[in-house]
């Protein structure tokens, strides 16, 4: 290997590519490589009834800690893999401080719960369950001694307004970095 390429090399974190919808396969065949940690931070929605299972926090990526030298070849053909980013043919460290601030925000086994932000008249929401599944709309009223809203939707080509219980909601979401 050319000394140059080599030279800012060292043990570092890492964002790695995966294959698509490979990302949980590459996790796991990066863990059981000596001498690298893998780190795969994970959404879960807060509260809803019908929740989907932790999804990637960055979908197609994680990172992993390795040094490129000794590991480089071993992640790059893991299971899973698409390839590990670079830049200049050298693959780019990512700052050790996004990873810190990254783990302080998630669990230990790596869950990040991101919080609808307060609900208010006029959020656009996504219905995820009911006969409306799949729809946008905007909310005009809020019910919360009961715990619905009142959504406005495009229903036959008119405007129509539903009341809906607010776990069938989507909300907008905070973003990650800022939830304490």
């Amino acid at each position: 290997m050319n000394p140059s390429l080599t030279e800012d090399w060292g043990l570092n974190w890492y964002c790695v590519r995966a294959k698509p919808r490979a990302e949980n396969a590459a996790a796991q065949s990066i863990k059981v490589i000596q001498g690298v940690d893998v780190f795969f931070p994970k959404t879960i929605p807060q509260r809803k009834k019908n929740a989907t299972p932790a999804q990637a926090l960055f979908p197609g990526y994680l990172f992993a800690r390795f040094d490129p030298i000794l590991n480089l070849r071993a992640v790059h053909f893991a299971h899973g893999v698409a390839y590990v980013l670079r830049r200049n043919l050298k693959p780019d460290p990512v700052d050790p401080e996004i990873i810190k601030d990254l783990r302080i925000a998630t669990s230990v086994d790596g869950l990040l719960e991101i919080p609808d932000r307060p609900h208010q008249v006029g959020s656009e929401v996504t219905i995820i369950e009911g006969l409306f599944k799949g729809g946008n709309g905007m909310v005009t009223r809020l019910i919360p001694a009961r715990e619905r809203v009142k959504v406005l939707l495009e229903f036959l080509g008119r405007p129509t307004v539903i009341e809906i219980d607010e776990n069938s909601l989507d909300f907008p979401k905070a973003h990650p970095m800022e939830v304490s």
